[in-house]
Formats: C-alpha cells, sequence, structure tokens
C-alpha cells in the first residue's frame, strides 16, 4: 500500500521507519513546506517523491493512503481533503479539537465512502488486547484508575505549550481517556472534572468517567509535573496492575491465591501497529476508484479482445454470444469410458462448488464487477448425473456401502509396499520370498540408467531378472514364469496384488542410495548465490555484474558458424536486448530487494550502472567501519579455550541411536573446533526442521560440562523446552551431568531451587525460556549458551542475551534464518553451519495451499485417522479455540480431539501435550504454542486455518511439526474463502507450496529477504542503498569497502570472454524442463574447482542418464574457465583453426608474469606471441574439430597454471 506523508516533522521521521516493519506498507512520497532535498532518508530512499504542495501530493493517483502529521489545529482540513481524493486516513492523534468536527468528518466519511483512523497506538497493541481477554479473570469490573503525567516545562517551544493546539488534555489525555474507554464495554453517563490552566493552556487535569455499568474510570494527565505512569484496574475477584499502559508490554494480575505476569513484546515498534491495521482495513474493502476501474476494465478488455487476446478475457463475456453453454459431458460420446472416483465425494464436491460460485457472484455483484457468465454455467449433481445416463461407466469406490447404483462389482484385495533408502536389504529378502512363493515382480525405476544398475546388483546377489524398457499388456498378461522384470516407469506407490499373483514395485529410492556419494560441501555465500538464481522465472529483475539491473525474458539457442549455443536473454531500458553465454551465468543474479521495489533498469552502453555502485559504495563506509569495530572486537575477545575430546565423549557420542549424515557430523566438527579456539564462539546453525540440530546442541553441551562448564538451552517457548529437556535428561542419564529445567510451568519453589543451585554451580545444563534471562538468575560457570529460533525474542530479552554472549561460547539454531541473521552470516559477522541433507527415509512433506473447505478438511482429517496417525490443527485465536475444537468433534465424531492454548497453567498444557504423546487424543487444536520444535512423530497432517496472516518463516516452522517420520505427510495450509489476498500474503503462500523438497528453510529466508526486503544489517538507511542495485552486489560491495577500509588489496575478479566455436548447450531432448536446465546451466557456472566440477558431473548423470557431447562440450570450457581466472586470462576465442589467449593489461607494478621462453621450449612454432598493452597468445590447434579445441585449450591453460 503506497502511502504519501503530509508533514515532515519529528513523529513523521518515527512513521517512516515503522512502516518498514508492516506487511505491505510504502512510502512513496512525502509533502512538505520545509524538508531539504539533502536530507538523509531521502537520500537513501531515492525512489520516494518530495512535494511542496499538500494538495499537489493529494492528486498523485499512485497513492492510496496518507499519514497526516501537522499540527493539531490543520488536522480536520486535510482529513476532509483526503477523504474528497479517495484516499484512507491514518491522522495523529488528537484527530480534531472540537468534538462538532467528528460530525462534519463523519459525513465526509459517508458521502465519500472513504476511511479515518486516529493513530492511538494502545489499541492495535497486541498486549492490550490480552489485557481485554484476561478482565475475565479479576471478575465483575469495579474501576480503572489511569495517568500519564510528566514534567515538560523546560521545553517551553515545544507545541504542548502552543495555545492553538497543546495542552495535557490535546496530548496525553488521548492515551489516559482512550485506555479506560478502550477497556470499558459500556457508553458514558456522566463526567466530572477539574482543570488546571496556565497561560490559557491546560497544564494538568483530573477526571472521573462514570459508566452506565457501574464502572468507574479516574483519569489523570500532566505535563508540568511527573508522577509514575501505570494503569490499576480493579475487579471483584482481583486486579491487574500495568505500567508504561500507553504501550501495553507487560502487566501482573494479583489474585487472591495466584500472581501472574504477563509479557508480550512488541514486533517492530508499536507504531507499526496503527499502520498495518489501516493495511489490513484498506485490503478487505474497496472505494469508489472501484467502479471507475470497472470501466476501465471493459473498454481495456474490448481493446484485448480485438487485437486477439481473447482467451483470459472472453469468458466474462459469453452471454453476450452464447444463449446456451454446453459442459465437457456434452461432448462425451458412448464410445468414451467414464470413472467416477467416489461418487459420494463427487456430489459432496458439486455441492460445495456450487455454494463457491453463488458466494462469488454476490461478492462480485457487492463489488460492482462484472459476474463471469461461466460461474452461472455450473450443473448440480442432478443435472450431472442426467447427463451420464446411458454412457460407459466405472465406479471407483473405497467401501462396498457407498455405492448406491446397481453394478456389477468386482473387488480387489491388495496391500501397498514402498520401500525407503535405507531398506535395500529387505528389498533383496522379499524378492528372494516371492520367487519361491511363483509370484510376478514388476520393479519400475524413473531412468534407464538406473534400470541398468539395479539388474547389476540383483545379478550380483544371484537374483534372476530382465529388463522390458516398455512394459505392455501382451508381457503382463504372457508372463508365466515367475522372473523378475525391471522396466522404465512411475507410480505414486508400488502394490501387491493378491488376485493377479502380482507384486509393483516403485525402486528409485533405492537406487538413488547406490550412487557416488557426493561430498558436495558448499560453502554458506556459495550456496546463497545458488538459492537466489534457482527459481528464475521470465519476467524477474535480475543484476549483471557490469552491465546493472534488467530484466530475465528467457533463454534462446542460437546457431552461427555451424556452431550452437544457448543463451539467457535479458532486457534493458529502451528494448535493448543483452546475450549472456550460459558459461557466463554466474555474473549475473536474481535482483532481490524487496517484492514491493520495483528497480530502475540501467541503459546499456551508459555509466548509470558504474556511477550507482560508486553512490552506494560511497555510503556504505559508515556500516563498514561499524563492522570493521565488530570484527575487531570478536577476534581481540577471549573466550574459554575448551579442551580435545574425552573417552567420555566419544563414547557418548557411539550411543547415538541413529545413523548422522554426513552434514551433521561436519556442523558438529565445526562447533567443536570453535569451541577449542580462544576466540569465543558465534554460530548460526541453519537446518531445515528435522534435520537433527538438536544432537548438534546436545553434543556441544556434553563437551562443555566435560571441561567443568556449566550450558543453558534457551527455548522460545514452555512447551519446546520441556520437550528438550526431556531429550537432554535421557541423553545424558548414564554420566554424572545434572540437567534441570527453568520456566514459568515451575512452582515458584521449585524455581528459587534451581535459581540457587545453579549460582552453586550444582546443575550442568539448565534448559528453560525467557524465565533463564531473568535477573536473580547468575551462573557460577556458565561456558555455552544454546538458543533456540533466537529470531522468536523479543527486543529485550534480546538485549539481555547480549550481556550472557560476553566472552561465552554461544550456538544459535534456526529452520529458516531471518533475513538479517542471514544476511549477517554471509557477509561474515556470524560463522554459519549448514545441513542440507535430510536423515535418512525422511519424505517431503505434501503441501496443498487452498481455501477453507469443511470437506476437505474432513476428508484430510478422516484419511489421517484411518492409518492410525494423529492429526494438529491449528487455529490461531484464543477466544474461539474451544468451538472450533466441538466443530471439529462434531465434523469427524470417530475423532478425539484436545485444545491447547499459551493461556492455560503450564501443568494444563503439559497434560495436554501427555496425553497427545500417549495417543489418548488424536487431533490437537492449538494456537502458535506448536511453532517451535514439538516433535511427534505419530503426527503427520497439520492443517493451518487462516494461513494468510502468518509470516513465512512461521509457516514454514508450523510445517516442520509434521513429516518427522518415514510416512508420508500433509499439510493443508488454508485461508477464508472469498478473502482478497494481500499481494504479500498471496507470495507467502505460493513460496511455501513451492518450498516443499528437504532443505528449503535457507530457500524460504530467502524468498522473505525478497518479499519484505533486507532492511538494513546495522540500521534502516540503508535499505534504499540496498534496493537500488539488489543483495547480491550490496554484499559484494560492502564486502570490497571492508577490505579497503582495513588495507587488504581488492582485486577486481577477472571476467574471462569465452568464445570458441564449439556447440556448447541442452539439448531439449536431453532435460526439456526450462527450470531444471536453468539450474544445471548455473551449477556448472558456479564450479570453482575440479571437486566442483565432478560433482555436477556425478549429480547429472545419476538425474538424467549419460551425458550428450554438447553438454560435455559446456563442462568443459567451465574447467577451462576457472583455471584461466588465476592466469589474468581476459578473453579465450577461436580464430580459424587457432585459438587466442587475450591476457588483462598489465601495469608497472604487476606484469606480465608468463614465460615464453618455456611455452616455445614446449609448443615450438605452434605459438606466437604479441606483446602490447594487453598481450597474445595464438595456440594454433591444425583442426576445427571440437574434440581437439577443447582438449587442446585445456592442456594449455594447465599447463600456463603450472
Amino acid at each position: 500500500m503506497n502511502f504519501g506523508i503530509i508533514g515532515y516533522g519529528n513523529i513523521a521521521r518515527k512513521f517512516v521507519k515503522s512502516i518498514t516493519y508492516t506487511s505491505g506498507g510504502k512510502v512513496h512520497a512525502i509533502a512538505s513546506h520545509s524538508l531539504d532535498e539533502n536530507d538523509s532518508y531521502l537520500q537513501s530512499h531515492p525512489l520516494v517523491k518530495l512535494y511542496r504542495d499538500y494538495e499537489e501530493l493529494l492528486k498523485d493517483e499512485d497513492i492510496e493512503a496518507v499519514y497526516i502529521a501537522v499540527p493539531h489545529y490543520e488536522h480536520k482540513k486535510w482529513i476532509i481533503e483526503a477523504i474528497k481524493h479517495h484516499k484512507a486516513v491514518l491522522c495523529e492523534k488528537p484527530l480534531v479539537l472540537k468534538s462538532e468536527d467528528i460530525d462534519e468528518i463523519n459525513q465526509y466519511v459517508k458521502e465519500y465512502q472513504g476511511y479515518c483512523l486516529e493513530a492511538f497506538k494502545t489499541k492495535f497493541n497486541n498486549g492490550f488486547n490480552h489485557l481485554k481477554e484476561d478482565l475475565k479473570l479479576i471478575g465483575k469490573l469495579k474501576s480503572i484508575e489511569a495517568n500519564f503525567c510528566f514534567d515538560g516545562t523546560d521545553k517551553k517551544d515545544s507545541y504542548l505549550f502552543d495555545p492553538k493546539q497543546g495542552g495535557a488534555l490535546n496530548d496525553v489525555g488521548s492515551y489516559v481517556v482512550g485506555f479506560v474507554l478502550g477497556l470499558v464495554d459500556a457508553p458514558v453517563e456522566s463526567v466530572e472534572s477539574h482543570i488546571e490552566k496556565e497561560n490559557e493552556i491546560e497544564m494538568n487535569f483530573k477526571a472521573t468517567l462514570n459508566f452506565k455499568n457501574e464502572v468507574q474510570g479516574k483519569v489523570e494527565g500532566s505535563i508540568n509535573y511527573n508522577k509514575e505512569r501505570y494503569a490499576l484496574i480493579k475487579g471483584e475477584k482481583g486486579e491487574i496492575y500495568v505500567p508504561m499502559f500507553n504501550r501495553v508490554v507487560e502487566y501482573t494480575i494479583h489474585l487472591e491465591n495466584e500472581v501472574i505476569q504477563k509479557t508480550y513484546p512488541i514486533e517492530g515498534d508499536d507504531m507499526t501497529l496503527e499502520i498495518q491495521a489501516l493495511i489490513n482495513h484498506n485490503q478487505s474493502t474497496h472505494t469508489l476508484q472501484d467502479s471507475k476501474k470497472l470501466q476501465e476494465t471493459i473498454e481495456q478488455d474490448i481493446e484485448l479482445i480485438k487485437a486477439g487476446n481473447y482467451i483470459s478475457k472472453i469468458d466474462r463475456y459469453l452471454n453476450s454470444f452464447y444463449t446456451e453453454q454446453d459442459t465437457i459431458l456434452d461432448y462425451i460420446t458412448d464410445k468414451y469410458l467414464i470413472f467416477l472416483d467416489e461418487q459420494s465425494k463427487i456430489e459432496q464436491r458439486t455441492i460445495n462448488v456450487n455454494k463457491d460460485s453463488q458466494n462469488i457472484i454476490q461478492l462480485l455483484i457487492d463489488k460492482e464487477k462484472i459476474v463471469p457468465e461461466a460461474l452461472k454455467n455450473i450443473c448440480n449433481f442432478n443435472q450431472f448425473e442426467d447427463k451420464l445416463n446411458g454412457k460407459q461407466i466405472i465406479y471407483i469406490e473405497k467401501l462396498d456401502n457407498e455405492v448406491k447404483i446397481q453394478a456389477e462389482k468386482y473387488k480387489f484385495n491388495y496391500r501397498e509396499i514402498n520401500y525407503f533408502k535405507s531398506e535395500i536389504d529387505n528389498l533383496f529378502t522379499d524378492l528372494e520370498k516371492a520367487i519361491n512363493e511363483k509370484k510376478k515382480v514388476y520393479i519400475l525405476l524413473e531412468t534407464k540408467e538406473k534400470a541398468k544398475k539395479l539388474k547389476q546388483i540383483l545379478e550380483k546377489r544371484e537374483i534372476i531378472c530382465r529388463i522390458e524398457e516398455k512394459l505392455d499388456k501382451t508381457i503382463i498378461v504372457s508372463s508365466i514364469e515367475s522372473i523378475i522384470t525391471i522396466s522404465v516407469g512411475k507410480l505414486s506407490s508400488g502394490f501387491e496384488n493378491h488376485e493377479l499373483n502380482q507384486i509393483v514395485i516403485i525402486a528409485d529410492e533405492l537406487i538413488s542410495e547406490e550412487k557416488t556419494k557426493r561430498k558436495y560441501i558448499p560453502t554458506a555465500y556459495k550456496e546463497g548465490e545458488k538459492v537466489v538464481f534457482a527459481d528464475l522465472k521470465i519476467g524477474d529483475y535480475v543484476v549483471h555484474k557490469k552491465y546493472g539491473i534488467g530484466i530475465y525474458i528467457g533463454v534462446n539457442t542460437i546457431k552461427a558458424d555451424g556452431t550452437i549455443k544457448d543463451y539467457i536473454k535479458i532486457k534493458y531500458q529502451d528494448d535493448d536486448i543483452l546475450y549472456i553465454p550460459t558459461n557466463d551465468m554466474d555474473s549475473i543474479r536474481k535482483y532481490v530487494g524487496g517484492d514491493a521495489i520495483q528497480p530502475k533498469i540501467n541503459k546499456l552502453g551508459s555509466k548509470d550502472w558504474e556511477k550507482t555502485k560508486s553512490k552506494v559504495k560511497k555510503n556504505l563506509r559508515e556500516v563498514a567501519k561499524d563492522l570493521i569495530e565488530l570484527y575487531a572486537k570478536r577476534e581481540k575477545a577471549l573466550g574459554y579455550c575448551f579442551g580435545k575430546d574425552t573417552p567420555w565423549q566419544n563414547e557418548f557420542e557411539g550411543k547415538f541411536p541413529y545413523q548422522e549424515t554426513e552434514d551433521q557430523l561436519r556442523c558438529i566438527e565445526e562447533v567443536k573446533k570453535d569451541m577449542e579456539s580462544q576466540r569465543p564462539m558465534d554460530r548460526l546453525l541453519c537446518g531445515d526442521v528435522g534435520y537433527g540440530k538438536t544432537e548438534v546442541a546436545i553434543r556441544a553441551a556434553f563437551k562443555a560440562t566435560m571441561d567443568g562448564k556449566q550450558v543453558a538451552y534457551l527455548a522460545p517457548t514452555t512447551v519446546l523446552a520441556q520437550q528438550q529437556y526431556q531429550e537432554f535428561k535421557e541423553r545424558m542419564k548414564d554420566y554424572p551431568i545434572k540437567v534441570d529445567i527453568l520456566n514459568r510451568f515451575k512452582s515458584k519453589k521449585y524455581q528459587s531451587e534451581v535459581v540457587k543451585n545453579l549460582a552453586l554451580g550444582e546443575i550442568d545444563i539448565v534448559v528453560g525460556t525467557h524465565r533463564l534471562l531473568s535477573k536473580d538468575v547468575e551462573f557460577k560457570d556458565l561456558g555455552l549458551l544454546i538458543i533456540d529460533e533466537e529470531h522468536r525474542f523479543g527486543v529485550k530479552a534480546k538485549e539481555k542475551i547480549k550481556q550472557l554472549k560476553t566472552n561465552v561460547d554461544v550456538l544459535t539454531m534456526t529452520a529458516t534464518p531471518i533475513p538479517r541473521t542471514m544476511h549477517m552470516s554471509i557477509v561474515g559477522i556470524r560463522d554459519m553451519s549448514v545441513i542440507y541433507e535430510p536423515p535418512r527415509n525422511r519424505r517431503p512433506v505434501q503441501t496443498y495451499v487452498l481455501e477453507y473447505d469443511e470437506e476437505v478438511i474432513k476428508e484430510a482429517i478422516t484419511k489421517e485417522l484411518e492409518r492410525e496417525g494423529q492429526v494438529f490443527y491449528l487455529f490461531n485465536n484464543v477466544e474461539g479455540i474451544e468451538r472450533k475444537a466441538s466443530q471439529i468433534s462434531n465434523l469427524v465424531p470417530e475423532a478425539n480431539v484436545a485444545y491447547a492454548h499459551g493461556q492455560m497453567s503450564g501443568t494444563k498444557i503439559e497434560e495436554i501435550m501427555q496425553d497427545f504423546i500417549d495417543k489418548k487424543s488424536n487431533v490437537l487444536v492449538c494456537t502458535t504454542i506448536l511453532e517451535s520444535g514439538i516433535d511427534i512423530p505419530n503426527a503427520n497432517t497439520i492443517i493451518v486455518e487462516n494461513a494468510d496472516r502468518m509470516g513465512l518463516a512461521q509457516l514454514y516452522q508450523i510445517r516442520g511439526r509434521v513429516g518427522r517420520s518415514d510416512r508420508q505427510a500433509y499439510a493443508y495450509i488454508t485461508y477464508k474463502r472469498d478473502k482478497l489476498l494481500s499481494e504479500v500474503a498471496d507470495k507467502r503462500l505460493k513460496a511455501i507450496k513451492e518450498f516443499t523438497e528437504f532443505g528449503s528453510g535457507f530457500k524460504i529466508a530467502m524468498r522473505d529477504l525478497e518479499i519484505r526486503g533486507a532492511g538494513s544489517l546495522l540500521g534502516e538507511i540503508q535499505s534504499g542503498h540496498l534496493e537500488q542495485v539488489g543483495y547480491d552486489t550490496y554484499c559484494n560491495l560492502l564486502d570490497e569497502v571492508v577490505k579497503e577500509m582495513k588495507g587488504i588489496e581488492v582485486r577486481p575478479e577477472t571476467e574471462i570472454q569465452i568464445d570458441l566455436n564449439v556447440t556448447s548447450y541442452i539439448p531439449d531432448e536431453y532435460i526439456s524442463d526450462s527450470n531444471q536446465k536453468i539450474e544445471v546451466y548455473q551449477n556448472i557456472a558456479l564450479c570453482r574447482n575440479e571437486e566442483d566440477i565432478q560433482n555436477v558431473i556425478d549429480e547429472i548423470i545419476d538425474r538424467f542418464g549419460n551425458m550428450p557431447k554438447e553438454l560435455e562440450n559446456l563442462i568443459d570450457i567451465a574447467r577451462i574457465k576457472y583455471i584461466s581466472k588465476k592466469l589474468d586470462i581476459e578473453k579465450i576465442a577461436s580464430r580459424k583453426n587457432a585459438v587466442v589467449f587475450t591476457f588483462k593489461a598489465s601495469s608497472s607494478e604487476d606484469k606480465f608474469k608468463i614465460d615464453i621462453a618455456q611455452l616455445v621450449k614446449k609448443y615450438g612454432t605452434k605459438i606466437k606471441f604479441s606483446a602490447g598493452i594487453k598481450p597474445m597468445i595464438t595456440l594454433d590447434i591444425g583442426t576445427s574439430s571440437e574434440r581437439k579445441v577443447l582438449n587442446d585449450t585445456t592442456e594449455f591453460v594447465k599447463y600456463l597454471l603450472g
């Protein structure tokens, strides 16, 4: 949503910072009479427009909402003007100075169907809303006291002391009165007040508000004396004390036998909440501009239809052309065979589709939109059955009693068979048994190569088999002997059919395990590069190192001089096109800078890009200075140097019941190496949900205790802390290590005992929540701090964590590193370890993103319960959770439904979770207490309601609660029917659906970076610079500036142009999918050494089979390129039967290093040397044979390298 700002003083400066935390808000323009064009905000946000006239800003059609921050007496005028210009309004408090002015504004709101919101922060505050819910705990409400008093008399020139707009009642009065009115659900009957004035200024006031429900509100405000700011709410059963009530971050509930402390950290800052409220309202309503747009839409559609582009538009106007419309069933003749898969479900679906279409029609009518005729043309089930009369039909039903029609019946007695990666021995056993029982066995694999591999493996085991490339009816019917048939094909799962004495096996998972194990250990930065590029789509912005920002428009295959090559096609300003050979793909990156940003497209041949980079680089010096200080602090800091592993450590690790993955072992080694060094560890461990991060932490904790140090494990939720405590305790039970827990679930006595024992050093490992950060918690000798999901902790908690971090080793774990954390790791402030590899037998979660549909929900739950599994149902609304659990019980009567939320007592939550673990309940309806780390392997379906309200990382974490065993897991991510999703929410839901494969946490973080923008590493001011050049270039420039300021020479990376007359591309017959092609091109372009090349070759052959020569040529070119980068070669090009090597211009300090005499000795007359500014060597190949050109060129550059 584009905002315009009217008036730019201190409060508006806070607004521009706050809007960056919102979902969908963006500053488009500022109107100010006095703002300097060189203001730092405008300099760092060059896309923001500056107006000198408020009226001019209101005429800007790109602005959807205005934020008004002018003097109070001007509020009314500009609110009305904004409403008349069809802008939504967010105005600073107080809206007006006279009550009659509100009536006038209301008239304009009605007349123009506008919207006006007062920027009263408290009512949008998460804590305030929870406070309202908690009022029921103190019984019938009796009174509320609230005061906001401060002494501002030392700032007499402030607006507070301006007779036209100042005074205590106008300013602090909004807070105290607004707070009371927001909590009391009744009209005011009478008011008693006392106001003290000085020079016509209201200096302070006291008032009593008497409400019709007998509640008394006592308010006090002052701008000329100080007093503790608080609110006290009294009820029949207790009272609630709220410090700093204008930002409800914490409050204490005093009941007869209990004191409850509540804390609600503010995400971003409090002003963000009011901006978000306006954005959310605007997304769910429409303005009069819609009807104007409707007329424009019709006119545009007519033009498009005239121009021939009618496929996507014509359905809206079908009733203008046809009196009657057909369905697909009208085209099906008697020759067709129709399958109906579960007729009862088809009937229910038809009912739902008709309901949907009626709702959409109503919605479109309400919004004055055109109703597509196709919506009115949906059959009901009776019409559907009529159309099926006389057709050949096969009904497929799960249960016999479901069939409502008389038909011949066939029953299939079969069972599903699936083998996972580690189960190849089970396969051998089952095959030998099947042969003995004379069963016919068919094994299907995706590729010929895999089929051949399996045949070799089986023959080694003396199991007789044959390969049939295509299985047809004759082979299956005529097959009498019980020989195993291997074929190429794909099914969703294997099965055994008892009637036909037949077994079908899907063996892809098994054979991929047999391939050469890739020892591919990419650095975080390289993986970052790969991720940025992996999901490149036509129309995406890209950044070329040399030419700047353009638009990617596809891959073109071009034939020239008898050779064929693929080129990446990028469009620049004025429709100029740049073709980049695929072997230069490492010089372009996908633009990442926030999805709301439309970056400026550069012009080919101009110096714009270089100027932009120079400008950004100049502004980065301040950031670099802070970074260097951070680096220096880290390098100088002296921590504890842990000893080498003890025999106990090796014994402990040997008891781990599972096989560690290679990545896990690497990460464990990296953590141990850090612990054994003098410098305090600050490492980010990023691994997907369920990838075994906890085991890395457990081993690090064990190592710390072996040196007599204490370990603190900090978890974001009480439920997770409890689970991790059990895990640690179980693993350490055979050793003299004392593990304990500290959280709000435990009694005061228990907590005091733990705190005392920590200080005495009697506890070795403590697992806990925020409670660990309390002032009373002191350690005798803390050596290791482990933080699980750091981004889940609030600002205050993070500050306390920073204090704990001093000279202590810190391991931070996350599945989706939030953009800022990842940014810090990628530019090297933090060390990073990544677990890319899933545990054996793990399957990706099957994810569906869809409108909420009761039928789908019912089927999802029933399906899970039928296989004796359990279901998580995420419903993030405490008020309605009990009602929702009851609805689920009615929908699926056979389910045992429980519900849990964060406001329950600790013991209650613990009890509910334990019942779920013990399978006493099988559907758990809960709030986002589920989000972090709960591990229940039997729960393999998760349903999320209103998913559009959640962040991408949060959705990803939630989905990670299922799929933690070898069973297929399902996630149903739903949003409300007919809800118009905001663009950001839509992109989040698409991303969660897209990234279902393993190891997507890193990609999710990168996509979040795209959607939200990176913001700044060390302050919001940098986000403007980042948007100008994109994330990747920004990181590179930052790295350069840091090196320059440290006095390290920065040598620009040699860009090598390779233009050999060699056909090098990926033929469509080999890889037809364009996304897979891009991925392979990118993997090849990112190769930096021979190991990378071999890994890429292994992966390609394993996925797609033996490589065609064109692709082999491309890989050889990549090899030539990485070798040549070390030799200062600038260009390698074919010239007739020779190859010319052009070197970089050599300066006086940097002499040409090639020994020509040695070259002549080796190659004789085959080489020619041309001196000059750019030296050249010509190598005579003697033929134009592509293989010889590549072999000789490779050999030559290897010889030059020595």
